[in-house]
Formats: structure tokens, C-alpha cells, sequence
């Protein structure tokens, strides 16, 4: 399919995100250079494995998306540059981008779900119904098409996009060698029980094992052996160790009671940790630690275990709440309830460092310092050891519908009237920029080196420079 245009890019600024941002129930993570998804479907520790294949891709037939705002390009020729115009960032980098022409029938367009971006090696993969867009993310010029064959949701690591398609089978983009790969039909990657590391995938099937599989040889590396437990999670990599929440006995329909550390080489059992209580399906490995959450209905309570040797470092005191979602820095581990409480854990002895009522979306860790979404409504910027606020947030015009971006420089949020800016050390406005989110639960847009990357409510992909 061929470009759609050229356009000129705005100067790129550094992201320093480390902390989870939570858009439409999903948790996304910002590193310094690409995005990691923690979660893709509501609840910080949903499903990251492949959906379900569907029997058949269905459309949905509405009237032809709305044209696209005055001052804009959707084809991406002479994209608007923020700065070369004179105006303040947040700036236009390219776009918007339709992912597809529509096939107008008796007045009315074909309608499909865009999901929102995944970012990988300088392009951007778009899933829109049963099909596969691969855009760059240099220009949104499209790239590749692939035909899925059902709504499965694609994974993408190590410059490949690994997808589901017709009958289950898998599928593997090269996105360097630009060529697809059918796998055995043998092989599967479960759906909420699959992750993806250094060019491995960790794979649980509904008996609890987990298989290791090689993406670029298409082969299997290892089987679970040696292991007391049946994995019941999405597996996670820290360092050489697979880690997953286990059950003990009684099958794998239970509730998790254990955490288990299995060799990355061979598959074999490391260490098995046995909980005094039910395991929460929230946890994270931060710091060379496994962070859980025992529940004892209605109280829970934050325990960390050493990755190394499996032993416990810390247990906090009990909260009243069911957890929400999990944030785990060097100064502090923070804990929200579904009430809408924040909890800040001090990592090395468990002891609660402050609380908060009111927050409302997952914290923002950036920069040393902590962002929080009050009441839906409100920013504050808080110390991660004391919560002291470190500059007075003002109420929004609207609901803040995500967690807070954040770069070097700059604060941005985004409600039902757009995007805002705020300078980062003072939280004043210094631009606003006209923006609306595709309702997309089941992906988050992608922040890299300053740059924001979205599908917009009329299925439209834009790139908007947030430094």
C-alpha cells in the first residue's frame, strides 16, 4: 500500500516516564526509549496473551466517519508542525492518518474497531477488525497489510508482530525481512496466559504448564518441569527467572496460594513461595522482588519476596479495599484500591508511608516525582516518600479519561476537551491541543521519546510531540 504522504517532524524530546498510566482501564508503562503494556483489557493484570479466535469478522455499518478538523491533513501532506507555525507544544507531528479507504454503500461507510497503536522498531501496528496495519512512525505513511482472519489481538517483540489467525493457527510478521511465517499448527499461545521477552514466548497452558517457545525458529524451546505448582498467570521475566502466581493443589481452577521462580534456560524449578493467604491477581517484579498481594476478605496486604532466593524481604500492615492496580518505584510501592484509595509502601520494611483518598486513576511515577489523578478531575504532583504536594492542581474542565503523560519538561493529560500542557516544575498552562481518544479498551496509546502516538474517535491514527 503506498505512503500517503510526507510530512514534516518536530523536534523529538526525551521521555523519562517509569510509572504505570491507565487509559480506559487498560496500564500502559513509559521507558526511555519504547513502550512496555503491562495490561490490555480492564484490571492492571488482564489478559496479555492472544484472545480467542473468532468464528467470523463481523462489521459493524454505520454512516462515513466525520471529516476531519479545519487545519488539518489526513492524508499526512504538510502536517502541521506546532513549532514551525509559532504555537507552543504539544505539537502536530503527522497525521491524522486514516487506516483504510471506506467502501461507501447507499450513504453508509463500513465501520470497523481501530484499536489503538502498538509500538515496535519505528513502526506502528494498528489492528482494525480482522485486519493488520502497519504504519511508520516517522510519517504514518502505511507500510504493510496483512489480512488476520479474526479480531485477535497481535503481540510484537524483537522487530516481529505475532498474531492468531484463521483456525488458531499462528502467525509471524518480520517486519525487517518484510515476510509472514506460519507456525505449526501445533502450537498455541494462550490467551491471558501468555508473554513475550528477548525473543521468547511464555505460554501457560489450561493445565498450569508453562512452555517456552522460540519466535524467530518457530520451535519449542522447553516445558515446565520440576515445578510443585500449576501456573495459573501470565508468565513475567526478571533477569533469568520466569515467574508466574501458582497453585499448589486442587488444579488450576483455583485461587493462586504460591509464587514460583522457573530457570529462563531449562525450564526447571528455581523456588516456590507459599502465601499465608490467597494470592490478588495484581503483582509486579520491580527492584529484584516479586510484589504480591495476600487478601483475607475485606482486607489485603503488600508482601515482597526476594528474586533471588525466594525468601520474604518485607510484609506490610492490612488495608480495607480490594486492589486496584500496583506501582512499584525505589521510594516507594504504591497500592489503590477500587474505593479509590492510595496507599504509599515504603519497599524495604513494608511500613505505610502516607494514604490519599480520591485517586482516581493509576499514579504516574516521573521525573522523582508522583502524579495523581483526583476525583477524575484533578492533577497533583506529590513526593513519593511524603506525599507532599509539590505544586496546587486546579480541577479540569472535564473528566481526565487517562493517567498523566509525562516528559522531561512537560505534564500532559487528556479530558473530554482535549489535551492540556502544563510546565512540569510549575503545573501552569502552556498549550492546549484539540484531541479525542478512540474508546478502545483493549489498547493504550504508545509514548516514545516524547511522542505520542493515538487512535482518535474517528479511527484515525495522529502523532502529537508532548516535550
Amino acid at each position: 500500500m503506498a505512503a500517503s504522504g510526507t510530512s514534516r517532524r518536530s523536534s523529538v524530546v526525551r521521555n523519562l516516564v517509569a510509572g504505570d498510566v491507565t487509559v480506559h482501564g487498560s496500564v500502559i508503562q513509559g521507558k526511555n526509549v519504547n513502550v512496555t503494556l503491562v495490561a490490555a483489557l480492564p484490571g492492571p493484570d488482564a489478559p496479555t496473551g492472544f484472545p480467542g479466535p473468532t468464528p467470523e469478522c463481523r462489521e459493524e455499518r454505520d454512516d462515513p466517519p466525520p471529516p476531519p478538523p479545519a487545519g488539518t491533513d489526513p492524508g499526512g501532506q504538510g502536517a502541521i508542525s506546532g513549532r514551525r507555525r509559532g504555537r507552543r507544544l504539544p505539537a502536530q507531528v503527522w497525521g491524522p492518518v486514516p487506516i483504510a479507504p471506506r467502501q461507501v454503500r447507499g450513504g453508509q461507510g463500513r465501520k470497523r474497531r481501530v484499536e489503538q497503536p502498538l509500538y515496535i522498531d519505528g513502526s506502528l501496528v494498528v489492528r482494525e477488525g480482522c485486519e493488520l496495519h502497519v504504519l511508520g512512525a516517522r510519517d504514518g505513511g502505511h507500510r504493510r497489510h496483512v489480512a488476520a482472519g479474526n479480531d485477535a489481538r497481535p503481540f510484537v517483540d524483537a522487530g516481529q508482530v505475532h498474531f492468531q489467525g484463521l483456525n488458531g493457527r499462528v502467525n509471524t510478521l518480520d517486519l525487517r525481512a518484510d515476510r509472514l511465517h506460519r507456525w505449526d499448527p501445533g502450537f498455541h499461545l494462550y490467551e491471558g496466559r501468555t508473554s513475550l521477552s528477548r525473543g521468547s514466548a511464555f505460554t501457560v497452558d489450561p493445565n498450569g504448564v508453562v512452555t517456552s517457545l522460540d519466535l524467530r525458529r518457530r520451535r519449542r524451546r522447553w516445558t515446565m518441569a520440576e515445578v510443585a505448582c500449576a501456573v495459573v498467570s501470565a508468565p513475567r521475566v526478571s533477569g533469568h527467572d520466569v515467574l508466574g502466581l501458582g497453585v499448589m493443589s486442587g488444579g488450576a481452577e483455583r485461587e493462586p496460594d504460591c509464587v514460583a521462580a522457573i530457570h529462563e534456560e531449562d525450564g526447571t524449578g528455581r523456588w516456590l513461595y507459599p502465601a499465608t493467604a490467597p494470592l490478588f491477581p495484581v503483582w509486579r517484579v520491580a527492584d529484584r522482588a516479586v510484589y504480591a498481594i495476600e487478601m483475607r476478605p475485606p482486607d489485603a496486604r503488600l508482601i515482597a519476596i526476594d528474586t533471588a532466593t525466594g525468601d520474604t524481604r518485607c510484609r506490610s500492615g492490612w488495608f480495607t479495599g480490594t486492589p486496584a492496580d500496583l506501582v512499584v518505584t525505589d521510594a516507594a510501592a504504591f497500592l489503590r484500591t477500587t474505593d479509590h484509595h492510595l496507599y504509599a509502601v515504603d519497599p524495604g520494611d513494608g511500613r505505610v508511608l502516607w494514604d490519599r483518598p480520591g485517586i482516581t486513576r493509576s499514579p504516574t511515577v516521573a521525573n522523582g516525582r508522583v502524579f495523581l489523578v483526583e476525583n477524575a478531575r484533578r492533577l497533583a504532583v506529590v513526593e513519593p516518600a511524603s506525599g507532599e504536594d509539590r505544586w496546587p492542581g486546579k480541577p479540569g474542565k472535564g473528566v481526565l479519561l487517562a493517567g498523566p503523560f509525562v516528559t522531561d519538561r512537560t505534564v500532559c493529560t487528556v479530558g473530554h476537551d482535549g489535551l492540556t500542557a502544563r510546565n512540569a516544575e510549575t503545573g501552569r498552562v502552556i498549550a492546549r491541543h484539540a484531541m479525542s481518544l478512540n474508546p478502545d479498551c483493549r489498547g493504550v496509546p504508545a509514548l516514545v521519546d516524547g511522542v505520542l502516538y493515538f487512535t482518535n474517535g474517528r479511527r484515525e491514527v495522529e502523532a502529537i510531540a508532548l516535550g
